[in-house]
């Protein structure tokens, strides 16, 4: 067998090997997940997805502090700024060393808008962005707490 005939067995049958590997390792993952660790005592059910406000006329004392509050104008014009603010909950979120909020993402749509980052100790987990819009879209605010993990609020602009 030639050099090349032997690298291309040799290729074939790492390529088969990996493949067998990672699909048992994929298999082994999706049966049995890993408990989350932390060094707080935290819901680890908080971090398996996107957390929402489940009733907007009795919002927990959870949702108070962590859902997005979106204050935008009720009607904007097309191709004019207009400015957006967000704060991170209906009571402002305490921003602890131990318990604080990471990060605010903004969303036209599914279009990365922007994102404020914080530090514990520094500051109010608040900010504005001035935005441009065409035409009527929702606007997704997500922010991500380092305790009770991702949330997320949804408001539609007008265009008038």
């Amino acid at each position: 067998m030639g050099d090349a005939a032997a690298r291309r067995t040799f290729l074939i049958s790492s390529a088969f090997a990996a493949g067998t590997l990672l699909t048992g390792l994929r298999a082994a993952q999706a049966a049995e997940p890993q408990a989350l660790k932390s060094y707080i005592d935290v819901d680890p059910a908080l971090f398996v997805g996107i957390n929402r406000v489940k009733d907007p006329g009795n919002l927990t004392a959870l949702e108070k502090k962590h859902a997005p509050v979106i204050d935008l104008p009720a009607k904007v014009k097309a191709g004019e700024p207009f400015t957006v603010k967000v704060a991170v909950g209906e009571t402002i979120h305490p921003m602890a060393t131990g318990h604080y909020i990471h990060c605010v993402d903004v969303y036209v749509g599914n279009e990365p808008a922007g994102r404020m980052e914080f530090s514990p100790n520094f500051g109010i987990p608040e900010a504005s962005l001035t935005l441009k819009l065409d035409k009527p879209v929702t606007l997704v605010v997500r922010e991500y707490c380092n305790l009770h993990g991702l949330w997320e609020s949804r408001k539609d602009v007008e265009i008038g």
